[in-house]
């Protein structure tokens, strides 16, 4: 299975929404991680089967404490909880300050993300520079996803960040921009602001603004959310996003039967 990130460059355009809502739509096993060192939103925003609470101390410092004899598919899924729906989750830290205690835990954590057996995973990473403790989480990723608005700081923020982050990931890049469905020409624009780039990126996809949608996401939703324009636009992303990360990584092949084809052999 492989691991997707999802990130940010700057203030809050929407990545734990949008994780949230390509996990429900998911066509395969999948498990959010929520990897944000700014703090876990899931615990707040959302409940366990039934509307119970999650509880906040299973989560990524529970698995902290438990990966020194190990990490693998089993010890994650014994930290992690369910949501009302079905989603897996690995809850996030409640506060930054619990960040420091995690040691060593982002790397292992990452390679394991992006081999688990179980399923595929979601990283939630929130912000990321150069210097963020999640970065090894991205590093390890098949699939990075930045997510903006088409709002020209979050656009010149979203260049900063990727001629800094190609530098340091050899994941396919992709692009999720988050705008009213009545922006296509400033969408467009964000498009074009890639083109002029070196940065290889692409995968770019616009996900609608789309409070009404969100709001089932923060426990607030009423009506039909599978007529949102949230949920219209994120189902063909979700299949895309699900179907590039399908496929065997390069490594992942079997390189004996790669130089020796079934049938070739004489």
């Amino acid at each position: 299975m492989a691991l997707v990130a999802l990130a940010s460059a700057k203030g809050s355009p929407g990545v734990t929404t949008a994780g949230l809502v390509f996990g429900a739509l998911w066509p395969r096993q999948v498990l959010l991680a929520e990897c944000d060192p700014a703090g876990s939103d899931v615990a707040i925003r959302m409940t366990g089967p039934g509307g119970a609470a999650l509880n906040s101390d299973r989560g990524l410092v529970s698995l902290a404490a438990a990966s020194r004899k190990g990490l693998g598919d089993e010890v994650i899924l014994a930290h992690s909880q369910q949501l009302d729906g079905g989603l897996d989750v690995l809850l996030g830290v409640r506060s930054p300050e619990q960040v420091g205690g995690m040691g060593g835990l982002w790397h292992p954590l990452g390679i394991t993300f992006n081999q688990m057996q179980h399923g595929d995973v979601l990283a939630d990473c929130g912000r990321i520079g150069a210097s963020s403790p999640q970065l090894p989480v991205i590093q390890s990723a098949r699939l990075v996803v930045m997510v903006c608005t088409a709002t020209g700081s979050s656009v010149a923020h979203l260049r900063e960040r990727l001629s800094s982050l190609v530098h340091h990931v050899d994941a396919q890049l992709g692009v999720v921009v988050v705008a009213d469905p009545k922006q296509r020409d400033a969408v467009k624009q964000v498009w074009s602001v890639l083109d002029a780039m070196s940065v290889p990126v692409r995968h770019r996809w616009h996900l609608a603004y789309d409070p009404a949608g969100a709001a089932f996401f923060d426990g607030r939703g009423y009506g039909r959310l599978d007529k949102t324009p949230l949920i219209r636009t994120a189902t063909e992303i979700t299949a895309e996003l699900a179907s590039l990360v399908a496929a065997p990584a390069p490594q992942d092949y079997d390189m004996a039967n790669a130089a020796f084809p079934p049938g070739e052999h004489r």
